[in-house]
């Protein structure tokens, strides 16, 4: 097979052979992972490598296990091979081992994957292989709050101590606490560019001075803006700048890439007890605290997940536009999975 190029050999016309199955699926991966599974466009490295290493391991298990063992080339991957992997994942969920959301991805890959070998009809919907829909579906209204607040653990006692340890992960703490910003966000946040008037974010009418423009590490790198309103902050921002004093700066540890410093900032957290494990909170219970505190200021009343009292119907979806916006999601309905549900309790 040296004579095979992985870009551009034609899988269509490639006898299928099991001794080809590790080129065959290299090149599946080279010719088609770089595309959206449905819309036309390319996926972030994230996705790509995500979705690489879950295949692969798919195909790993399907060859070694203890139940019985297929050697196949790719291509020639069928319904009882599909029943075979979600049997697996129904076994793993029900001990607890597999969340809704990891069997919901894997089905994702699957069915591309399944597109890549000219077979979009393989993969069915997951109700046809797992019959307990509560293993795979997920719900997208929040019941409890996820707040550090909520789950007693003050995110400014928490931020100074993280500062005696490690200046910049406190600060990006300190801005994910205040911004709602992401882990990535924040460690690629560059304080003295990032940093806009209210007329360069177009939103000279809105009331903020000026906004937190973000692009660098946000999904799909889709732009948004947060406004920047109370003194605790502008107090952030002069924190960030003291820390990255450079122009170019970002509050990523210079001595680190990317991936390391994501790395190192999981580290530290871990490292305070900042783990669901431990003081039973996340990084992402920032964005959530964020999120409350959003829509209270715009509704006038805390969230549906922490009080019985409920904004008016207009007034609730205008706040919740809002905490969506800021958060760089582009539908509404995705703030229950912060605020709760919109409807009154029963």
């Amino acid at each position: 097979m040296r004579d095979l190029d992985a870009r551009t050999v034609n899988l269509r016309t490639l006898p299928i052979q099991i001794s080809r199955r590790g080129f065959v699926l290299n090149a599946l991966f080279v010719q088609n992972n770089f595309r959206h599974a449905v819309k036309d466009k390319g996926v972030s490295h994230d996705t790509m490598e995500d979705r690489r290493q879950y295949i692969y391991r798919a195909f790993h298990y399907l060859e070694h296990n203890d139940i019985k063992s297929f050697k196949l080339d790719p291509r020639s991957l069928g319904d009882r091979h599909v029943r075979f992997l979600f049997a697996d994942m129904e076994r793993r969920a029900m001990a607890g081992e597999l969340g809704p959301s990891a069997i919901q991805k894997a089905h994702s890959y699957l069915h591309t994957f399944a597109g890549w070998i000219d077979k979009p009809w393989l993969v069915l919907p997951i109700s046809a292989y797992i019959s307990n829909e509560s293993l795979y579906r997920r719900s997208y209204v929040t019941k409890h709050s996820k707040a550090w607040g909520d789950n007693g653990v003050v995110p400014e006692e928490v931020i100074a101590a993280v500062a005696e340890f490690d200046d910049r992960v406190a600060v990006q703490i300190e801005l994910m606490k205040e911004f709602g910003l992401r882990c990535k966000e924040a460690v690629m946040f560059r304080p003295h560019q990032d940093i806009v008037t209210a007329a360069q974010a177009g939103k000279a009418a809105a009331g903020a001075a000026e906004y937190l423009q973000l692009r660098r590490g946000t999904k799909g790198g889709r732009l948004r803006y947060v406004p920047v309103v109370t003194p605790s902050q502008l107090a952030a921002i002069e924190h960030a700048r003291r820390v990255a004093p450079g122009e170019n700066d970002s509050l990523s540890d210079p001595r680190y890439q990317l991936v390391r410093a994501i790395r190192h900032q999981r580290y530290v957290m871990e490292l305070f007890g900042l783990t669901k494990a431990m003081l039973g909170v996340t990084a992402h219970g920032l964005r959530h605290g964020y999120a409350a505190e959003r829509y209270m200021a715009e509704a006038g009343v805390a969230p549906p997940v922490a009080t019985d009292e409920r904004a008016d119907a207009a007034v609730d979806l205008a706040a919740r536009r809002q905490v969506s916006e800021a958060l760089g999601h582009s539908r509404t309905q995705i703030t229950s999975v912060y605020l709760g549900s919109s409807r009154a309790r029963r």
